[in-house]
């Protein structure tokens, strides 16, 4: 299985590739990282829980358990308030959590490990041959001195002992410097941390599998050739350096990797996929078969689909550095073979993660319940954030819209008719203290804004009820007072609609006294005038002097009218009977002076007359004929009449 390494030193993240896969990352982030050495302070010591907490120098005190002092009696006996003590990081914070610190210090190196605190000598189980541990354990003892502990690495397997000697003693130089800068330096801290990213990335993966290596820098390139040359590993590995234009994490695929790793879906090649959501307790992976159809039966499919998830689930494990507790729910299987299948292959999937993960049984339900070593932070505390709003849960809590008082119904039911806002500002305080909730930077106190106490805040929130109410009270004075308006205009507007009525109905009663005047008009004799020039003036001065003599009259009637409208009827009787006889009586003098004026004007015209004139008027018998041409003159005059008085 050819490996291929990528190292971006300038990034802080290096990923290990298996088959074109990646399967484990290495990243460098955080003030306190795993296997740093501290000069703590005995902070606080709790016999209840067998523990004390230590200060680090961290704004997160950390968590040191009975079992992780060296020593014999009681926590009270080997640790006393104030001291000072030397400790080491074996679980780096997480969340709300310190880190975890132990008192048994251990210093890696390639080929063995340096235990303090400890006497003996250990071997790893992966050397099989007998020989091969005596040979190495014999090196070991000649070299250490007394009183400390080497662990002898599978790297050792075949190394001279040279090799084994100068990796030895930079391990007790690196302890020697530990021990002189806890007696310079005061109390809390930092003492020793482990080499850089690319150190660590060479000591830890490189193998003889290994058959690439990539760096982002010539710098890196160096050190990369320096580290190999010293430990003498194989010199096939091929290492170059990246020149492309993108960053070297795009160009790999493993900003891609890490993306789909923080969600929360995982697809199988086979068309089923893998739900992984992590809790404060546990970690849950549920199996579906999803679009795996191709199988001959269903427990041939269930088998598959089931085999596929336990590989993806230990390449999912590492690449998450998922910790704790691990729920697996594998599809359920009938036959008990299937079972024991899928319980060795997820043996051998694990065998090869260093965390040392435990494999339980599994039950009845389809359940395998399993433990793995929590080492760093996982992939998802370093790359992701709490959201403000719903502070990780994914949901945000509705207002319940509990029943209010009775003053409050009745304030909002005002409010409804107006369409002004419900809540009169009283759930304002709590959105917002809602929405402005902020994750405490506990890496970076400094950076957070100063908290207020408890008074302040209590005083805060009455001061803001007080201004909400008042503003509540505003709004309801602001809604009276329209409502008062608008009575005022209903009402000035019923007012005006009832002197309008009253106005149409003295125009309708003039109206009708005009059409009634207009016919006694029409009834009265017409004045017969002859079919010259004369009878035409005459007659025009006639209408217009009735015309003015109308509007006069209507004049007074219509004064009339509107003086006596709050009168009672009677009056307005006797009103009419007096302009009518008034009336009448102007009409029949005004026809009398015409009458007399035309008598004039035709006894001039017969003296004026010559000799000449008079034989050719001669006179006219007065016939049939005549008769008939006066009465259709007549009738024509009074239409006409009738059409100017209308």
């Amino acid at each position: 299985m050819a490996k291929s390494i990528v190292i971006a030193e300038r990034d802080n993240i290096a990923a290990v590739f298996e088959d074109n896969k990646i399967t484990e990352f290495f990243i460098n982030r955080g003030e306190i990282l795993l296997g740093d050495v501290y000069l703590s302070k005995v902070e606080n010591i709790l016999p209840s829980i067998e523990a004390a907490f230590v200060d680090v120098g961290s704004d997160k005190m950390g968590f040191l358990h009975a079992a992780d002092v060296i020593g014999k009696g009681g926590l009270q006996d080997k640790l006393t308030p104030k001291q000072k003590l030397v400790v080491q990081v074996v679980k780096e914070p997480t969340g709300h959590k310190g880190p975890r610190v132990t008192t048994s210090l251990s210093l890696p190196g390639r080929f063995c490990v340096l235990m303090p605190q400890e006497s003996g000598i250990s071997v790893s189980k992966k050397i099989m041959s007998s020989k091969e541990r005596a040979r190495l354990k014999s090196i070991v003892s000649l070299l250490k001195p007394v009183g400390l502990g080497v662990i002898i690495r599978t790297e050792a397997e075949g190394q001279t002992e040279a090799e084994i000697q100068e990796d030895l003693e930079i391990l007790l130089e690196k302890w020697n410097t530990i021990v002189t800068q806890a007696e310079l330096v005061d109390a809390p801290n930092l003492l020793y941390r482990d080499q850089d990213l690319l150190y660590r990335v060479i000591r830890e993966a490189c193998t003889e599998d290994v058959k690439e290596i990539v760096v982002d820098t010539p710098y890196a390139m160096h050190r990369v050739q320096q580290l190999i040359q010293n430990w003498n590993l194989h010199k096939e590995i091929d290492i170059s350096v990246y020149k492309g234009s993108e960053p070297l994490l795009v160009a790999s695929g493993v900003k891609k990797e890490i993306e789909q790793a923080l969600q929360i879906k995982v697809n199988l090649p086979s068309g089923g996929y893998l739900f992984i959501q992590t809790t404060e307790a546990l970690t849950v992976i549920d199996v579906n078969s999803g679009k795996f159809i191709s199988s001959a039966t269903q427990d041939e499919t269930i088998l598959k689909t089931n085999k596929e998830a336990v590989k993806e689930i230990a390449r999912q494990l590492k690449l998450r550095n998922i910790g704790g507790m691990i729920i697996i729910d594998f599809i359920d299987m009938l036959s008990r073979a299937d079972k024991i299948a899928i319980l060795e292959e997820l043996e051998l999937a694990v065998e090869s993660d260093k965390a040392k993960p435990q494999v339980g049984q599994l039950s009845d339900l389809g359940l395998v319940e399993m433990t793995r070593h929590r080492q760093g932070q996982s992939l998802a505390e370093i790359f992701t954030k709490k959201c403000t709003h719903c502070n990780g849960t994914g949901q945000i809590i509705d207002d319940f819209g509990f029943a209010s008082s009775l003053s409050e119904g009745e304030q909002k039911v005002k409010a409804a008719k107006l369409k002004l806002p419900t809540n009169n500002g009283k759930n304002k305080h709590n959105n917002d203290r809602h929405n402005n909730n902020k994750v405490f930077n506990y890496q970076n106190p400094n950076q957070n804004n100063p908290q207020r106490n408890e008074y302040d805040r209590r005083n805060h929130s009455k001061d803001e009820e007080q201004r909400d109410n008042n503003q509540s009270s505003e709004q309801l004075q602001q809604i009276d007072n329209e409502t008062k308006n608008r009575k005022n205009q209903k009402n000035n507007r019923f007012n005006k609609n009832r002197r309008n009525q009253k106005r149409d109905e003295v125009k309708s009663q003039e109206n009708i006294q005009e059409q009634e005047e207009n016919s006694t008009l029409l009834t009265q004799p017409a004045v017969e005038i002859e079919e010259t020039q004369i009878e035409t003036t005459d007659k025009q001065t006639i209408n217009e002097k009735v015309e003015t003599s109308d509007t006069e009259t209507t004049n007074q009637v219509k004064e009339e009218a509107l003086e006596s409208t709050s009168e009672p009827t009677q009056k307005t009787r006797k009103t009419r009977k007096r302009a009518t006889s008034r009336k009448n009586k102007e009409v029949a003098e005004e026809t009398q002076k015409v009458d007399s004026q035309v008598d004039q004007q035709q006894s001039e015209n017969v003296v004026t007359d010559t000799p000449a004139e008079q034989e050719d008027a001669k006179p006219v018998k007065k016939t049939k004929t005549r008769k008939a041409s006066r009465t259709r003159k007549k009738t024509a005059d009074k239409t006409q009449d009738t059409e100017n008085a209308s």
